[in-house]
Order: C-alpha cells, then sequence, then structure tokens
C-alpha cells in the first residue's frame, strides 16, 4: 500500500486551469455557460479579452457567455480550447496566477477548420479546499486572429 501525498496548491490550480479549458469546449455546438460557472468564484469573476483592434470586458460568467457564445457559435459550429504551453503557476495566500499560451480551433459552418492562438492569465482564489476562478485576461495573437 503506498502512502499517496496530497496534490500540492501548484498543482490543484493547473488541474484547474486544465478543467476550465477542457470545459470551454462546445457542447452539440453551444457555450457551456452552467460547466464554467462551477469553477468560477460567486463574487463578481473580472474577465478581459483584447483582440487587438477591440477588447471586451465582463464582470461575471453570464456577461462573458454573452459575449462569447453568440461570436463562437457564429462563425463556428464546434469549438475547442487547447493548453498549448506550459502553465506557470505563482501563488500568493489566498490567491495563485496561472499564466499559458491556448489555441481556440473549431470547425466552421462550411466545415473548414480554424484557429487561433491566445496568451492567457488567470487568477484563482482559494474557497476552502477549492481554487476558483476569480479573474481572466485574454489577449488574441494578431497573427492568428479569426475571430
Amino acid at each position: 500500500m503506498s502512502n499517496r501525498e496530497s496534490p500540492t496548491p501548484e498543482i490543484r490550480v493547473k488541474t484547474r486551469v486544465f478543467a476550465w479549458c477542457s470545459l470551454w469546449s462546445s457542447v452539440n455546438g453551444a457555450f457551456p455557460t452552467e460547466q464554467l460557472r462551477k469553477l468560477a468564484t460567486d463574487d463578481p469573476v473580472r474577465m478581459a479579452t483584447d483582440f487587438g483592434h477591440r477588447m471586451a470586458v465582463s464582470v461575471s460568467i453570464d456577461a462573458y457567455a454573452g459575449f462569447w457564445s453568440p461570436l463562437l457559435s457564429e462563425h463556428f459550429s464546434e469549438w475547442c480550447l487547447l493548453v498549448e504551453s506550459p502553465i506557470d503557476v505563482l501563488m500568493g495566500n489566498n490567491r495563485a496566477t496561472a499564466i499559458f499560451e491556448t489555441r481556440l480551433q473549431g470547425t466552421t459552418h462550411d466545415g473548414s477548420r480554424k484557429s487561433q492562438r491566445q496568451h492567457m492569465q488567470q487568477v484563482f482564489e482559494n474557497a476552502g479546499s477549492t481554487w476558483q476562478l476569480a479573474q481572466e485576461q485574454m489577449t488574441v495573437s494578431s497573427e492568428s486572429a479569426c475571430l
């Protein structure tokens, strides 16, 4: 019988990042708002997306979904968000910041494939034994933007 150690806070945050990105992917062509809500704090969530030529800011999961759902559905029939780099985690007392690169890729309504790279910075708050997303800043790479 092995003596298993509890995952470190850094591993727990990385697990939440992978869960967020996995859940961000479409389900039958729809944005999974309710699943994402389970990973976010109950307090206001600050979300910013920088497209270079415009910026979107949201203060709740509903506002975030209200921005992303129609945008993604207009361009894609299905999409997914993949982590494409190591996840660097900076730990604080009750906060952790995860910095990483992702690729949004999807199938358009005419069947072609498109993708774009994004730099991500997510801030998580420790809510007891669970790390909840409190803030996200996404910067879309201008070289690969498809939205």
